[in-house]
């Protein structure tokens, strides 16, 4: 059994070798090439009208295509039968019922296209994106910005995919006025694995220093405190989470949209479970009684979480040096104050002890509803998993639709499993001479 398990480690590997394809692909949108969409940057794009179809010839076989969007995704069809852009995902992966080395995409509006690229059928690099959406999370993270997850909750969420949780992150609010941080924003949940897609409100990122600050910008904006309470209630509503994790009272460094974040946070965790509150989100989601929220600095109840400690997720890296690499995706914020607060001058920090103010290892449990915390180092300390377990369905609902998906496949599965036994026979012939 050893040899078997040691024979498919071995050999397997070599069959799912990663091969991006796009340079020998010929790439042309209206009839013609744009070398902005094949040069790896996702900060040079070009913008399209709807009837300007993407024609993708490559001299191999294609069984991914891995589209950068430069604002948002737009819906489309490709080769007249695979549904594009459905998910709304700004890095979107689209994956041929049959491998195809002629592929044409044609889209029902104006779209704009920072990246293409084109894999063939085997393993995808570690480094493309393929997004879920996640019905219910076991964790609910309130970012007020794209960057605030990896720096004022830098550990916390490798912390929690190490215990097998499943974490869905909110932000307050949107870069739709600087995409590239959106771009970074993705990367940066990738790299530190988080694979749900994030949800990103509509209300713009605005500096002020107070939550009257705060709440003076969102109105002049166009939105009301009710809109930004509703849009939380709702993502309490819709994703279910036992425990919430939300940013100091204080806004951390006086941030006026951390402090607005929280403040809201607190009402929300309320209002979720008011079936009198916002009709649209109750009639869509039911209510919903969340067991926890812990706030960043909370100076009661306070909890310490262990940053650096090698975690079997990362492969012996701690949840601090996971963090950093999450933050070395925003390339845009590496010039600022947060690079040395996280890393240290010159990236002298090996410990995540060694951030001085603003620690991310802090926090406070403000809300419970299933007892105060004993041990004080883990946010599900006191939550019992229920008799039945949700995932258990999930996961079943998911083998019977792989096994489905799967069965074009039969013939790859057969191969692999008449070499493997052959590498056997010869050892136990060996063995017998």
């Amino acid at each position: 059994m050893k040899k078997f398990i040691f024979l498919l480690i071995i050999f397997l590997p070599i069959l799912a070798n990663a091969k991006n394809i796009t340079s020998e692909c010929n790439i042309t949108i209206a009839g013609k090439n744009y070398s902005n969409i094949t040069d790896d940057k996702y900060t040079t794009y070009t913008n399209y009208k709807s009837d300007d179809s993407i024609s993708i010839s490559c001299n191999e076989k294609v069984k991914y295509i891995y589209i950068y969007y430069n604002i948002k995704s737009s819906k489309g069809i490709l080769n007249n039968s695979i549904k594009v852009g459905e998910n709304g995902f700004l890095h979107e992966l689209i994956k041929l019922d049959v491998q195809e080395d002629d592929i044409t995409i044609n889209y029902e509006e104006n779209y704009s296209i920072a990246e293409i690229y084109a894999f063939s059928d085997e393993e995808l690099p570690s480094w493309v994106e393929n997004w879920q959406h996640l019905e219910k999370c076991d964790l609910m993270l309130f970012s007020a910005h794209a960057d605030d997850e990896q720096l004022f909750f830098a550990g916390l969420m490798p912390t929690y995919i190490d215990k097998d949780k499943k974490i869905q992150v909110v932000y307050f609010t949107n870069h739709y006025n600087n995409t590239n941080r959106y771009h970074e924003q993705l990367e940066g949940l990738w790299a530190i694995g988080i694979k749900y897609y994030p949800i990103i409100s509509t209300f713009p990122d605005a500096y002020s220093e107070s939550l009257e600050g705060a709440l003076k910008n969102l109105n002049s904006s166009g939105f009301t405190e009710d809109d930004a309470l509703k849009y939380e209630v709702e993502q309490i509503r819709r994703f279910k989470p036992k425990v919430v994790v939300s940013h100091d009272e204080n806004g951390e460094y006086s941030h006026g949209q951390h402090i607005l974040t929280t403040y809201l946070i607190k009402e929300a965790i309320e209002k979720a479970n008011d079936k009198t509150y916002d009709n649209d989100s109750y009639h869509k989601y039911g209510t919903w009684e969340i067991n926890k929220l812990y706030l960043h600095l909370y100076p009661k109840n306070e909890l310490i979480l262990d940053y650096d400690i090698p975690l079997d997720a990362y492969d012996g890296k701690t949840a601090y040096e996971v963090a950093k690499l999450g933050y070395a995706k925003h390339y845009s914020q590496q010039y600022t104050w947060f690079t040395d607060w996280l890393k240290g001058p010159n990236n002298s920090y090996t410990s995540a002890t060694q951030i001085n103010k603003y620690n991310p290892a802090y926090y406070g449990l403000y809300y419970t509803n299933v007892g105060e915390d004993i041990n004080h180092n883990d946010m599900f300390e006191n939550i019992k998993e229920k008799a039945i377990n949700i995932n258990l369905i999930d996961n079943t609902e998911k083998i019977i639709s792989n096994i489905k998906e799967k069965k074009h496949n039969h013939k790859t599965i057969i191969t692999v499993s008449c070499i493997v036994i052959t590498f056997l026979l010869i050892i136990i012939f060996k063995k017998k001479k």
